[in-house]
């Protein structure tokens, strides 16, 4: 028996309200730059708060079902995502499926051991020949990426859909942090995701990526030999994983980590817009569930050294020994005349945590002053994101976007229940 859509009028009611949020009329918690009109969508951002309401926790969700609902019949979506919990996601793509829209989803192999994955497939099938179906990558392993290291293994660690038309837009990319679940990683977490429209060289960097993921084609290595970064306007998508220029250095390789190469070419000062009130220091801020590259830690501290602001936020799990070298690193005492890093933190055994995995850049960066940029997607600062997992990392460069993404900032800094000084030590008790 097939599963209706027995939320429809909630869900659309709901999507109608998170459809209404700008950034000035946003209420507390729900910053969104939002210019949807009732016929079409444009670019913009989303993000949940999970201490807020039950409408604030499922934003990006909410947003997720009207796209899906606005898909006509004819069209296609498709979505890779790492596992599925969430029934009101799922009845939206059966109504889709049924409506004679295509729907393709990919998911890691995490997602069997959900009732809703076998939903998805009684209703789409698993012929990947058909418009519509579902498949995952295997066990122990991504789709693209396979490489096993240090007792972890590749994963498909995507979160995004793609939509040949939704509510009159052609070719809409919705990248996400958040997976499809009502837990920490999802509802109860921070997290943001970015709707891209206008931009056909990303959608269809994405389209093709989505095509090699489908094609379950190992390549270790696909950031560099697979799918290139590709920029297009304001935008740049990039693939992984990303190998390491020898075993040697599979941990300590930031001449082949693209955030290390991002934060080498940020400049502190020569802005006369943004950055800083005081003399327009540029501004750097990073949210992160996983932070366990202690490279990108020591740079982020030369970066303070040299006059940069800049700020982290982020869930530190204890269990993880470069996540606690890199935290030790941004803690440590400093006496140069900007203070520090400013850190703050979630413990992994908190009720809600950051899931995010963004990084904003507001200010000089490629010798060029006064730029806002974001960059956000499913890879965390972790090594198994940058050179094991299937993951996407979309670059964006908009004042709106930017901003709305520093007032999530602000408010999910705020709410991290370790607040630190500098030179304190790692709370011992997470």
């Amino acid at each position: 028996m097939r599963i209706r859509h027995k939320l429809r009028a909630a869900s659309l009611a709901a999507a109608l309200l998170a459809s209404a949020l700008t950034v000035s009329a946003a209420p507390a918690g729900a910053e969104t730059a939002d210019t949807t009109a009732a016929t079409g969508v444009t670019t913009q951002a989303v993000f949940n708060n999970p201490i807020g309401t039950a409408a604030e926790q499922r934003a990006i969700v909410t947003k997720q079902v009207e796209l899906i609902d606005g898909a006509p019949a004819g069209s296609r979506i498709r979505l890779s995502y790492y596992y599925l919990n969430d029934a009101t996601f799922t009845n939206a793509l059966i109504a889709a499926h049924d409506r004679g829209v295509g729907v393709q989803a990919i998911f890691d192999v995490k997602a069997t051991g959900y009732a809703l994955y076998d939903t998805l497939v009684a209703e789409l099938g698993t012929d990947t020949s058909k418009p519509s179906w579902v498949t995952n990558c295997g066990t122990a392993r991504g789709c693209i990426g396979t490489l096993a290291k240090g007792g972890v293994n590749a994963i498909n660690h995507n979160k995004f859909l793609l939509f040949t038309e939704t509510r009159g837009t052609p070719r809409v990319v919705m990248q996400s942090s958040a997976n499809l679940h009502t837990g920490r990683d999802g509802y109860l977490g921070w997290n943001n995701a970015l709707v891209l429209t206008g931009n056909d060289g990303v959608y269809n960097a994405y389209n093709g990526y989505f095509d090699d993921l489908a094609a379950k084609v190992p390549n270790n290595n696909y950031y560099d030999t697979g799918r290139t970064p590709t920029a297009s306007g304001n935008a740049k998508i990039h693939f992984y994983p990303r190998a390491a220029t020898s075993d040697s250095v599979f941990y300590d390789d930031p001449g082949e980590d693209t955030v290390a190469t991002v934060l080498d070419h940020v400049n502190c000062f020569g802005n006369s817009v943004v950055g800083t009130t005081d003399n327009h220091r540029t501004r750097i801020r990073v949210a992160m569930t996983i932070f366990s590259r202690p490279y990108l830690a020591d740079k982020l501290v030369e970066l303070d050294a040299q006059g940069c602001y800049v700020e982290v936020a982020l869930t530190y799990d204890s269990t993880n020994g470069l996540g606690k070298t890199s935290l030790e690193k941004l803690l440590a005492r400093t006496t140069n005349a900007y203070n520090g890093v400013i850190t703050k933190y979630y413990c992994g055994k908190d009720s809600t945590w950051i899931h995010d995995k963004y990084l904003l850049v507001e200010g000089n960066y490629y010798d060029t002053p006064d730029r806002k940029i974001v960059w956000t997607g499913s890879h965390n600062w972790s090594t198994n994101s940058l050179r094991q997992s299937d993951e996407t990392m979309l670059q964006f460069e908009d004042s709106a976007i930017h901003d709305a993404y520093v007032a999530n900032y602000n408010r999910l800094r705020a709410a991290t229940t370790h607040q630190p000084a500098n030179g304190d030590a790692v709370d011992a008790t997470c």
